[in-house]
């Protein structure tokens, strides 16, 4: 059986791909489809969430943003800042250090 994805799995890759995009930013939905690609959820992470369209993969990318308030979020952290008009996430340049710092260069 596959081990769940952690929420705080997903946080170097949400910021490495908002730094991937131009001026740094990713929508909400962009980043589940990429993050998606990347973890290729399944099991319990691929299933739908009841009387919900969101699978629970989906959610725990969503929560990335509705836990932003959090001490341990890339946002309390200062590594992200949430554009809530926008829907979008956007890499800081403290949040490009860490990823420098936390990230093997390829």
């Amino acid at each position: 059986m596959a081990a769940r994805i952690q929420e705080r799995d997903l946080i170097v890759p949400a910021l490495r791909a908002a730094a991937e995009r131009q001026g740094g930013e990713i929508t909400t939905t962009e980043l589940i489809k990429v993050l998606e690609d990347e973890f290729q959820p399944q099991g319990r992470d691929a299933e739908l969430l009841d009387e919900r369209n969101d699978t629970y993969f989906s959610q725990k990318v969503r929560n990335l943003v509705s836990h932003r308030d959090a001490t341990t979020s890339m946002f309390s952290r200062g590594y992200a800042i949430y554009d809530g008009q926008a829907e979008s996430i956007k890499i800081t340049d403290r949040g490009r250090t860490f990823l420098n710092n936390t990230v093997p260069q390829e």
